[in-house]
């Protein structure tokens, strides 16, 4: 539950803050500097906490296609969303994510839904199409926005399922650490691409790429990564449902995005999926 409510604080202020970054600086820059920024500041809390960063040979191939699903895909096309759409917005169509890793999950790792968890994902899909249909006019304008954004959630579902059945041998800081690490480095290969638009960022792009590098990658992903450790993935998928409405409430205190009453119903929806997707005491999650 703790870590479920810190990724909702930190994944839910990182979609206007992200978008700051995203505006301010080339998408490969800044996605290349926070992600190896925060990639690096978490191996040095995991070699503090007394972590070997020692990756075995047999799992090397699995950890650098789940970075490339979890990180590259997903750092690149949320970045680029984020030009096209509110913040908010954005973070609704992200967050159709559950809806893909609860399908791919049932073929790949062999889950058996039940009727409770599809109910807990119509909670949570009800609540992204009211958001959706209240930021239609918004997507009307920018309908590359929402393909781009579905891409990236498709993937990031894939890669949610990906690492649930990846039997890590080692902490999850570590695991989280390196796949934050080989995810940046494709884009930082093609930063070149942005040296034509670089300029020197102002002082809110350089804090806010501080803080999708160190929190909302480093921290962020940490939590997430323990939460696919630690639960299906289809609940795992479902309880981060409430991380829209975050996003959306961020996005209207830091950005002055809209937010009215199909917001507050819809938030309404997020938190009954989330009561319903957590496990009751003396359960067993797995």
């Amino acid at each position: 539950m703790l870590l479920l409510a810190l990724l909702t604080l930190v994944w839910g202020a990182s979609w206007p803050i992200m978008k700051i970054a995203a505006e301010g600086m080339p998408i490969f820059t800044f996605r290349a500097v926070a992600g190896l920024g925060g990639g690096a500041a978490l191996m040095l809390m995991a070699r503090l906490g007394g972590h070997s960063l020692h990756v075995p040979r047999q799992i090397r191939k699995t950890l650098v296609i789940a970075a490339f699903f979890n990180i590259t895909c997903w750092l690149f096309f949320s970045a680029l969303g984020l030009t096209l759409m509110p913040s908010g917005h954005a973070a609704v169509v992200a967050y159709t994510m559950p809806l893909w890793a609860f399908a791919i999950a049932i073929p790949m790792l062999g889950e058996q839904p039940r009727l409770a968890h599809w109910i807990r994902l119509a909670f949570g899909l009800t609540a992204v199409g009211v958001l959706a249909g209240r930021g239609w006019s918004a997507f009307g304008e920018a309908p590359w926005g929402i393909v781009v954004m579905l891409g990236g959630a498709v993937l990031w579902g894939f890669g949610t399922v990906l690492n649930k059945r990846a039997a890590w041998p080692m902490p999850m800081i570590v695991v989280t650490a390196w796949q934050i690490v080989l995810g940046s480095l494709p884009l930082a290969l093609l930063t070149p691409l942005d040296f034509g638009e670089l300029v020197w960022p102002p002082l809110d792009v350089v804090l806010a790429t501080a803080y999708s590098g160190l929190i909302g990658l480093a921290v962020g992903f940490w939590a997430w990564f323990r939460i696919i450790d630690m639960v299906s993935a289809p609940v795992a998928a479902l309880s981060v449902l409430v991380v829209p409405g975050a996003g959306l409430v961020c996005g209207a205190l830091i950005l002055g995005e809209d937010f009215g009453l199909a917001e507050i119903a819809a938030l309404a929806c997020l938190i009954a999926a989330l009561v319903t997707v957590m496990p009751k005491a003396g359960k067993k999650t797995r």
